[in-house]
């Protein structure tokens, strides 16, 4: 990546003097394009807003997330586009420890203090080194995953340097988990493990037997992971995932509770500590790590008010009701910014009622909120929340509970995580849980079966049901799955001469609703858009 006018940076850094600095020197090599950012929250704000070449992120930003948990909070909401240069600039001493250890690295790390020419030197280096998988990342731009993964595998290949090497098998093996493409991925990581003891591909490993369901073998691994990088804090959060998965939130809270000592300040983990707490029975231990990431939501605008919502549950089941007024005042306050909209704000006001022994009120508030249950804005942790409020109910309140616990599971049980999560919610309702399950042992079904359509080559008839079912449900992974297949089939007709009209009109439609800040799904528009110009 060169260093020039086109260059577009954004300098994160809560000393204005150092931001500044920084800019001067950026200016030096032609950069002009800087905007600066004081916290995690207004940098978040702009890296959603805007393409940034260059980011320059101080690892100390004062009270909130620090530089690292800002990159794995960007990287994992898919805001982040993977052709973006972050570098880090720390004075910490031991950074070497906790990049190393992280699942999420930045392209580069620099150690205060730096000269111009230091830093300008290193932007350069680490300029090179992402231009190695640059080929990779425009493919990605354009939603074309398969041939992004045969160009790492090529780049690999084809280069002597360790570093380049490693860093394309690493996004390589990242790229076929994600596509579910186990088998490749585990031999990937398992060739490098023969050849050295390498802590994010242990990781990749024991994510995939995760997924998977060998919870057991996925847990062994990342102790092991844990033993060598005591600072990995993505195997903790994994580990603990697991344990929700087989519904041990006591445990998981156990092991959230040492992760979060290593990262105190990470938005997420602090709202799954709590989240693990409250779900272990333990809401009045909850409520500290529930308001202290509603702390941290408030130093960083970026942070909506779900978490809230979190915490008005765990003081309704801890008995604080005198703080519940309060809270939904200020939940309903934020009413734009908040997750699930108005289911949300009815599932608010039920756990209220139920907390204040009005369950008939409760009810009626539920059933409100249930024609909200298919609403484009509605999440899965709003959707959660809803079934926790509904199981609250008495016995002879809850008939209508089996049928809503369907419909939430058939739109986002999309894996073992979801599947678990709903689980646990309805561990005392019977009737419930069998809902839960036959819903999902349906959606593993119709995924199958429309994979095995087009590994029999029957791509429209593939594409027809997975239409069909994703409209049906909601289901963001059926969603994407039709999109793939629509497209690919779409560019085969355009390639041959043939309509594609058909296609592209059942894509614009699935494309209505999926969420387009996912990384995948923009690509998916843009591939959308080339075939459209191709047609113009």
């Amino acid at each position: 990546m060169a260093l020039d006018a086109n260059t577009t940076a954004l300098i994160v850094d809560d000393s204005q003097t150092m931001a500044q600095s920084l800019r001067a020197i950026l200016s030096m090599a032609g950069v002009t394009q800087t905007e600066t950012a004081s916290n995690a929250g207004d940098a978040q704000n702009r890296l959603r807003g805007k393409h940034f070449s260059l980011v320059l992120c101080d690892y100390n930003l004062g009270r909130g997330m620090n530089g690292q948990e800002l990159l794995e909070a960007m990287r994992k909401s898919g805001a982040l586009p993977m052709s973006t240069l972050w570098v880090m600039i720390t004075g910490e001493r031991n950074y070497a420890q906790v990049v190393t250890a992280a699942e999420t690295i930045p392209d580069d790390y620099i150690l205060k203090p730096v000269t111009s020419q230091q830093l300008l030197d290193r932007l350069l280096q680490a300029g090179r080194r992402k231009a190695f998988l640059s080929p990779a990342h425009k493919l990605l731009d354009k939603g074309k995953v398969e041939q992004a993964i045969a160009a790492l595998r090529e780049r690999a290949q084809q280069t002597d340097n360790r570093v380049y090497r490693l860093d394309a098998l690493r996004l390589c093996g990242e790229l076929l988990a994600r596509e579910g493409q186990y088998e490749p991925a585990l031999q990937l990581y398992q060739g490098l493990l023969a050849q050295e003891e390498i802590p994010w591909a242990k990781m990749g490993v024991a994510r995939i037997l995760a997924e998977q369901g060998q919870g057991e073998r996925s847990n062994a691994l990342l102790d092991e992971v844990i033993a060598i990088a005591p600072r990995y804090t993505e195997a903790y959060d994994l580990l603990a995932q697991n344990m929700i998965d087989d519904g041990s939130y006591q445990e998981a809270a156990a092991v959230l509770e040492k992760a979060v000592s290593i990262s105190p300040h990470n938005f997420n983990r602090l709202k799954n500590y709590g989240t693990a707490l409250l779900r272990s029975g333990d809401a009045a231990a909850a409520v500290e790590p529930l308001q202290k990431a509603v702390d941290i939501g408030r130093h960083n605008s970026f942070f909506g008010p779900e978490v809230l919502v979190d915490l008005l549950q765990a003081r309704s089941e801890s008995g604080q009701t005198q703080q519940l007024d309060r809270l939904q005042s200020e939940i309903s306050g934020q009413m734009g910014n908040l997750p699930g909209g108005q289911l949300t704000m009815a599932v608010c006001r039920a756990m209220a009622s139920l907390a204040q022994q009005r369950p008939d009120q409760a009810k009626a508030q539920l059933e409100q909120g249930a024609e909200w249950l298919r609403d484009t804005e509605t999440d899965f942790a709003s959707a959660l929340r809803f079934l926790g409020a509904a199981v609250r109910l008495p016995a002879e309140l809850a008939g209508e509970l089996p049928q809503w616990a369907g419909a939430i599971t058939l739109r986002f049980a999309d894996g073992r995580h979801e599947l678990g999560s709903l689980k646990e919610v309805a561990r005392q309702h019977e009737a419930c849980h069998a809902a839960i399950k036959t819903a999902y042992d349906e959606l593993q079904r119709k995924s199958q079966t429309a994979l095995g359509l087009a590994n029999q080559g029957q791509l429209e008839a593939s594409a027809e049901m997975l239409h069909r079912e994703a409209s049906q449900t909601l289901n963001q992974r059926l969603g994407m799955y039709g999109c793939a297949m629509l497209l690919r089939i779409a560019e085969n007709r355009q390639q041959a001469g043939q309509d594609h009209s058909e296609q592209m009109q059942a894509l614009r439609q699935l494309l209505q609703w999926l969420p387009h800040d996912n990384e995948r799904v923009r690509g998916f528009v843009h591939r959308r858009q080339a075939l459209l110009r191709h047609h113009d």
